[in-house]
């Protein structure tokens, strides 16, 4: 897979699925065992310019079915104080009619039509709120495995980032260490020249000379 990503990379072709690029990427970037090597240094610098974040809810409903999105409603609709609220005030005025117009009620006690109601509603409402439920548990998971590639991006960046700065560091060290040799060097250069100058300075004994 690796030299088919190089061959694209160095031949510039075109990409038909960025989301198919970009998973391959991140399943071979999985496969390494160090990100501080050559090859892992290029799947990074193939992977850096492309965005990994993406709007997954956005994402899902715009595929979803008008079932989905209907199946979405109703259960969010079910599981509301409006829903509850108003079923009830419907039920509490149904009794109260069949109560109130005793043998003329079109549902009279024990209300067996309302019973029948309620039991196909609830045989109706479960499945539709599983529904809902598979479609919100798809999300996240879709939502997790988008966060998953944004952290496994953001570790690669990381240990790319910790690899330039553990460089500049060696580097920093190894030019501070020439450039103490180098004043230590000048110093003493230093330290000679003056040496002979004052050894040759005119009316200083030589002994004294000698002696410094």
């Amino acid at each position: 897979m690796y030299n088919d990503l190089l061959l694209n990379r160095i031949a510039g072709a075109p990409i038909e699925n960025p989301d198919d690029r970009i998973q391959e990427l991140i399943d071979e970037i999985e496969e390494l065992r160090s990100l501080a090597g050559p090859k892992a240094q290029a799947l990074i610098r193939d992977l850096r310019p492309r965005l990994v974040t993406d709007d997954v809810y956005e994402e899902i409903d715009e595929q979803a079915t008008f079932g989905e999105r209907m199946a979405d409603r109703m259960a969010a609709l079910a599981g509301s104080w409006k829903f509850i609220i108003s079923f009830s005030l419907l039920m509490a005025l149904w009794i109260g009619i069949n109560g109130y117009l005793g043998g003329e009620a079109f549902d009279p006690f024990p209300f067996i039509l309302l019973n029948l109601t309620l039991s196909t509603l609830a045989a109706l409402q479960a499945p539709v709120i599983l529904m809902s439920q598979n479609r919100q548990a798809s999300k996240d998971r879709a939502v997790a495995q988008n966060d998953y590639h944004v952290n496994l991006k953001n570790e690669v960046e990381i240990a790319d980032l910790h690899r330039k700065i553990d460089t500049l560091s060696e580097t920093l060290a190894m030019q501070t260490k020439m450039m103490n040799a180098l004043v230590e060097a000048r110093r003493k250069e230093l330290s000679a020249t003056v040496r002979v100058m004052e050894s040759t300075l005119p009316g200083r004994p030589s002994g004294q000379a000698a002696a410094d």
